[in-house]
Protein backbone atom coordinates (compact mmCIF):
# COMPACT_ATOMS: atom_id res chain seq x y z
CA UNK A 1 0.00 0.00 0.00
CA UNK A 2 1.60 3.59 -0.96
CA UNK A 3 1.13 6.53 1.18
CA UNK A 4 0.51 10.01 -0.64
CA UNK A 5 0.76 13.38 0.88
CA UNK A 6 -0.91 16.19 -1.07
CA UNK A 7 -0.44 20.21 0.06
CA UNK A 8 -3.96 21.98 -0.76
CA UNK A 9 -4.67 25.24 -1.40
CA UNK A 10 -8.70 27.02 -1.44
CA UNK A 11 -10.96 29.38 -0.84
CA UNK A 12 -13.17 28.43 1.56
CA UNK A 13 -15.84 31.16 0.89
CA UNK A 14 -18.92 28.72 -1.00
CA UNK A 15 -18.16 25.46 1.43
CA UNK A 16 -18.97 24.75 5.47
CA UNK A 17 -15.54 23.63 6.35
CA UNK A 18 -13.00 20.70 5.10
CA UNK A 19 -14.89 18.53 7.03
CA UNK A 20 -17.07 16.19 5.69
CA UNK A 21 -20.62 16.39 7.16
CA UNK A 22 -23.87 14.52 7.32
CA UNK A 23 -25.96 15.35 4.62
CA UNK A 24 -25.46 17.06 1.36
CA UNK A 25 -23.25 19.25 2.74
CA UNK A 26 -20.88 20.99 0.38
CA UNK A 27 -16.99 20.75 1.84
CA UNK A 28 -13.27 20.72 0.84
CA UNK A 29 -13.23 16.92 1.87
CA UNK A 30 -15.93 16.04 -0.10
CA UNK A 31 -14.95 17.44 -3.61
CA UNK A 32 -11.57 16.27 -2.72
CA UNK A 33 -12.76 12.49 -2.19
CA UNK A 34 -15.23 13.28 -5.33
CA UNK A 35 -11.90 13.50 -7.64
CA UNK A 36 -10.20 10.66 -5.55
CA UNK A 37 -12.72 7.92 -6.38
CA UNK A 38 -12.49 8.73 -9.91
CA UNK A 39 -8.92 8.78 -10.54
CA UNK A 40 -8.33 6.06 -7.94
CA UNK A 41 -11.31 4.53 -7.56
CA UNK A 42 -10.30 2.05 -4.17
CA UNK A 43 -8.22 4.19 -1.43
CA UNK A 44 -8.31 4.54 2.55
CA UNK A 45 -6.59 6.49 5.20
CA UNK A 46 -7.41 9.48 4.15
CA UNK A 47 -6.56 12.60 6.89
CA UNK A 48 -5.95 16.24 6.84
CA UNK A 49 -3.72 18.69 9.02
CA UNK A 50 -6.38 20.75 9.97
CA UNK A 51 -10.45 21.35 10.15
CA UNK A 52 -10.66 24.48 9.09
CA UNK A 53 -14.61 25.52 9.31
CA UNK A 54 -16.94 27.43 7.28
CA UNK A 55 -15.74 30.08 5.69
CA UNK A 56 -11.81 29.98 6.68
CA UNK A 57 -9.32 29.33 3.75
CA UNK A 58 -6.09 28.10 3.40
CA UNK A 59 -2.85 28.15 1.46
CA UNK A 60 -1.19 24.88 2.90
CA UNK A 61 -3.68 22.43 3.94
CA UNK A 62 -1.47 19.04 4.06
CA UNK A 63 -4.02 15.78 3.46
CA UNK A 64 -2.38 11.97 2.56
CA UNK A 65 -4.14 8.91 1.12
CA UNK A 66 -3.16 5.27 0.61
CA UNK A 67 -3.61 3.15 -2.59
CA UNK A 68 -2.42 0.22 -4.06
CA UNK A 69 -1.54 2.16 -7.40
CA UNK A 70 2.08 3.35 -8.12
CA UNK A 71 0.92 6.94 -9.35
CA UNK A 72 2.92 9.44 -11.37
CA UNK A 73 2.98 12.29 -8.98
CA UNK A 74 3.46 15.17 -11.97
CA UNK A 75 0.47 13.52 -13.95
CA UNK A 76 -1.85 12.65 -11.16
CA UNK A 77 -1.73 16.21 -9.88
CA UNK A 78 -2.49 17.40 -13.19
CA UNK A 79 -5.72 15.25 -13.70
CA UNK A 80 -6.65 15.96 -9.84
CA UNK A 81 -6.75 19.70 -10.49
CA UNK A 82 -8.62 19.69 -14.35
CA UNK A 83 -11.32 17.91 -12.24
CA UNK A 84 -11.37 19.82 -8.93
CA UNK A 85 -13.38 23.31 -8.77
CA UNK A 86 -11.60 26.53 -9.48
CA UNK A 87 -11.24 27.45 -6.00
CA UNK A 88 -9.21 24.51 -5.08
CA UNK A 89 -5.86 23.22 -6.26
CA UNK A 90 -3.71 20.96 -5.29
CA UNK A 91 -0.17 22.77 -4.97
CA UNK A 92 2.53 19.79 -4.43
CA UNK A 93 2.08 15.98 -4.44
CA UNK A 94 4.72 13.36 -2.89
CA UNK A 95 5.31 9.92 -0.97
CA UNK A 96 5.77 9.80 2.24
CA UNK A 97 6.09 6.86 4.65
CA UNK A 98 3.50 4.29 5.23
CA UNK A 99 2.74 5.40 8.91
CA UNK A 100 3.33 8.93 7.77
CA UNK A 101 -0.42 10.41 8.82
CA UNK A 102 -1.11 14.68 8.08
CA UNK A 103 -3.09 15.08 11.59
CA UNK A 104 -1.71 12.82 13.87
CA UNK A 105 2.21 13.56 12.48
CA UNK A 106 1.87 17.18 12.16
CA UNK A 107 4.53 18.96 14.57
CA UNK A 108 3.07 22.76 14.40
CA UNK A 109 0.58 24.05 12.46
CA UNK A 110 0.50 28.36 11.39
CA UNK A 111 -2.80 30.16 10.78
CA UNK A 112 -2.50 33.62 9.45
CA UNK A 113 -5.90 36.27 9.49
CA UNK A 114 -5.83 39.00 7.17
CA UNK A 115 -6.79 43.11 8.64
CA UNK A 116 -7.15 45.52 6.44
CA UNK A 117 -6.80 48.91 8.57
CA UNK A 118 -7.78 51.47 6.20
CA UNK A 119 -10.38 54.07 4.84
CA UNK A 120 -11.80 51.93 2.13
CA UNK A 121 -11.67 48.11 1.32
CA UNK A 122 -9.57 46.70 -1.71
CA UNK A 123 -11.29 44.98 -4.17
CA UNK A 124 -8.64 42.49 -3.74
CA UNK A 125 -8.89 42.08 0.06
CA UNK A 126 -12.62 42.93 0.44
CA UNK A 127 -13.49 38.78 0.53
CA UNK A 128 -9.99 37.57 2.51
CA UNK A 129 -9.77 40.21 4.66
CA UNK A 130 -11.90 42.44 8.08
CA UNK A 131 -11.70 46.00 7.76
CA UNK A 132 -11.24 47.82 10.53
CA UNK A 133 -11.58 52.05 9.52
CA UNK A 134 -10.10 53.10 13.11
CA UNK A 135 -6.36 53.34 13.42
CA UNK A 136 -4.93 50.27 15.47
CA UNK A 137 -1.73 50.72 17.74
CA UNK A 138 0.16 48.07 16.48
CA UNK A 139 2.61 48.41 19.44
CA UNK A 140 0.15 47.78 22.03
CA UNK A 141 -1.81 44.76 19.88
CA UNK A 142 1.72 42.92 19.83
CA UNK A 143 2.59 43.44 23.42
CA UNK A 144 -1.17 41.59 23.73
CA UNK A 145 0.46 38.97 21.24
CA UNK A 146 3.45 37.94 23.64
CA UNK A 147 0.57 37.26 26.29
CA UNK A 148 -0.27 34.09 24.27
CA UNK A 149 2.89 32.86 23.87
CA UNK A 150 3.66 29.90 25.82
CA UNK A 151 1.41 26.53 27.39
CA UNK A 152 -1.81 28.03 28.56
CA UNK A 153 -5.12 26.88 29.40
CA UNK A 154 -7.41 28.65 27.00
CA UNK A 155 -11.24 27.82 27.99
CA UNK A 156 -12.07 31.71 27.62
CA UNK A 157 -10.67 31.84 24.30
CA UNK A 158 -12.61 29.04 22.32
CA UNK A 159 -16.02 28.19 21.99
CA UNK A 160 -18.21 27.48 24.54
CA UNK A 161 -19.51 24.35 22.95
CA UNK A 162 -16.17 22.70 22.41
CA UNK A 163 -17.07 18.97 23.88
CA UNK A 164 -14.34 18.76 25.79
CA UNK A 165 -12.44 19.84 29.07
CA UNK A 166 -8.68 19.54 27.61
CA UNK A 167 -8.22 23.39 26.11
CA UNK A 168 -4.22 23.59 27.18
CA UNK A 169 -2.48 24.23 23.96
CA UNK A 170 1.28 25.36 23.14
CA UNK A 171 1.09 28.76 21.23
CA UNK A 172 4.72 28.62 19.82
CA UNK A 173 4.78 32.02 18.28
CA UNK A 174 2.34 35.34 17.56
CA UNK A 175 3.23 38.00 15.58
CA UNK A 176 1.71 41.12 14.49
CA UNK A 177 2.96 42.35 10.94
CA UNK A 178 2.19 45.47 8.99
CA UNK A 179 2.16 45.62 5.16
CA UNK A 180 1.76 48.62 3.52
CA UNK A 181 -1.69 50.12 2.59
CA UNK A 182 -2.62 49.30 5.99
CA UNK A 183 -2.77 45.64 5.68
CA UNK A 184 -2.08 43.78 8.72
CA UNK A 185 -1.58 40.07 9.35
CA UNK A 186 -1.75 38.11 12.44
CA UNK A 187 0.71 34.87 12.35
CA UNK A 188 0.30 32.52 15.41
CA UNK A 189 1.73 29.13 15.25
CA UNK A 190 0.77 26.24 17.80
CA UNK A 191 0.74 22.27 18.01
CA UNK A 192 -2.60 22.26 17.69
CA UNK A 193 -5.84 24.98 18.14
CA UNK A 194 -9.14 24.76 19.93
CA UNK A 195 -12.63 25.26 17.69
CA UNK A 196 -12.68 29.10 16.80
CA UNK A 197 -9.63 29.80 19.26
CA UNK A 198 -7.70 31.67 16.54
CA UNK A 199 -10.67 34.20 16.00
CA UNK A 200 -11.31 34.88 19.32
CA UNK A 201 -7.63 35.40 20.59
CA UNK A 202 -7.24 38.22 17.23
CA UNK A 203 -10.71 39.24 18.25
CA UNK A 204 -9.47 39.92 21.81
CA UNK A 205 -6.77 41.35 20.20
CA UNK A 206 -8.00 44.04 18.41
CA UNK A 207 -10.23 44.59 20.36
CA UNK A 208 -6.73 46.17 22.68
CA UNK A 209 -5.46 47.84 19.12
CA UNK A 210 -8.85 49.65 19.14
CA UNK A 211 -8.75 50.88 23.12
CA UNK A 212 -11.64 48.69 24.09
CA UNK A 213 -9.64 46.08 25.96
CA UNK A 214 -6.39 46.63 28.32
CA UNK A 215 -3.70 44.39 28.33
CA UNK A 216 -4.31 43.27 31.92
CA UNK A 217 -7.45 41.70 30.86
CA UNK A 218 -6.03 38.93 28.75
CA UNK A 219 -4.56 37.73 31.62
CA UNK A 220 -6.99 37.89 33.70
CA UNK A 221 -9.45 35.84 31.08
CA UNK A 222 -6.89 33.07 30.82
CA UNK A 223 -6.68 32.76 34.93
CA UNK A 224 -10.62 32.82 34.90
CA UNK A 225 -11.31 30.11 31.71
CA UNK A 226 -14.42 32.25 31.13
CA UNK A 227 -15.31 32.71 27.44
CA UNK A 228 -17.27 35.93 28.31
CA UNK A 229 -13.99 37.80 29.41
CA UNK A 230 -12.41 37.03 26.23
CA UNK A 231 -13.07 39.43 22.62
CA UNK A 232 -15.83 38.96 20.01
CA UNK A 233 -14.87 36.43 17.77
CA UNK A 234 -13.42 37.87 13.91
CA UNK A 235 -15.41 37.02 10.84
CA UNK A 236 -14.39 33.54 9.16
CA UNK A 237 -12.60 35.30 5.50
CA UNK A 238 -10.02 36.70 7.12
CA UNK A 239 -8.32 33.48 8.39
CA UNK A 240 -6.27 30.90 6.31
CA UNK A 241 -4.05 27.91 7.22
CA UNK A 242 -0.74 29.24 5.95
CA UNK A 243 2.11 26.40 7.37
CA UNK A 244 2.07 22.43 8.63
CA UNK A 245 5.31 21.70 9.64
CA UNK A 246 6.42 17.90 10.28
Amino acid sequence: MNNYAAVVEYDGTNYKGFQAQPGEVRTIQCELVKVLKVLLGDFEGFSYAGRTDAGVHAKHQVINFKTERELNLYKFKWQANCLLPPDIVIKEMRTVSKIFDSRRSATLREYSYYVSNNNFHSAFLKNYSLLITKKLDIGLMRKAADKFIGTKDYKSFCNDNLGTSLTVRSVYSFKVRNFPDGLLVFKIAASSFLYNMVRIIVGTVLEVGRGDRNLESIDGALEARDRKLAGKIVPAKGLFLTKVLY
